[in-house]
């Protein structure tokens, strides 16, 4: 956390777990040709590529990636934005399907107490991220305060929390219908928020602690 409050990312290199799961797990959804971009479909879209520079802060619950880009992408001097990507390695091991896991951060978010319209999320760029935040033109460092000193305190911890409940809730469900004990169809996005379910059924820590102030 210190190191995000100081802007002092690090490389963060491959997720070398979450890859070997994505490969070769029992719900693998990629083969290695795909992850170094070699295969025919996959060619130019490797997973090497994007982390070749990629920078971040790693946490216990995975990695919060950071990019600077100019506004202008015809002027380097334009004011630069500021990017954020979350991408939460352990959910991603038990359930690796990353555009469910999207839209199902993005709602949860946006039904979340504290959300906050001016710091609205957005699709992730990455592979695996889930959620992400960009700044307006040159309000990096507004961006990078808010994300310090409230989401990573009182917001994300109760959307990974709601994520993490809901996909196992998910996950029983599709293997006591399945007739061969797997969640494959699960794992297959057949609309948009499939994952999402009744907000009335969502348990924020943070609804609790504003109900009793």
């Amino acid at each position: 956390m210190n190191s995000l409050i100081e802007a002092c990312p690090a490389e963060l290199g491959m997720p070398a777990k979450l890859i070997r799961e994505l490969v070769h797990g029992k719900y693998s959804v990629l083969t290695a040709e795909e992850v170094c971009g070699v295969s025919k479909k996959g060619r130019g879209l490797s997973m090497l590529d994007e982390y070749l520079d990629k920078q971040g802060y790693v946490f216990s619950w995975g990695t919060l990636s950071e990019a600077w880009h100019p506004s202008d992408p015809d002027d380097d001097k334009s004011p630069p934005i500021l990017r954020f990507e979350f991408m939460p390695t352990e959910l991603l091991l038990a359930f690796p399907q990353s555009a469910q896991l999207e839209d199902l951060f993005m709602w949860l978010y946006r039904n979340h107490p504290r959300y906050c319209p001016k710091f609205d999320c957005d699709e992730g760029n990455e592979s695996w991220s889930v959620i992400s935040f960009q700044s307006e033109k040159g309000g990096g460092e507004v961006l990078r305060t808010w994300l310090a000193d409230v989401f990573l305190i009182f917001i994300w911890h109760d959307l990974l929390g709601e994520a993490t409940r809901i996909v196992q809730e998910k996950i029983k469900a599709a293997v006591a219908q399945s007739p061969d004990g797997s969640f494959h169809e699960l794992l297959v996005e057949h609309d948009r928020c499939q994952l999402c379910i009744d907000p009335a059924e969502l348990q924020f820590e943070a609804c609790a602690l504003l109900e009793e102030g």
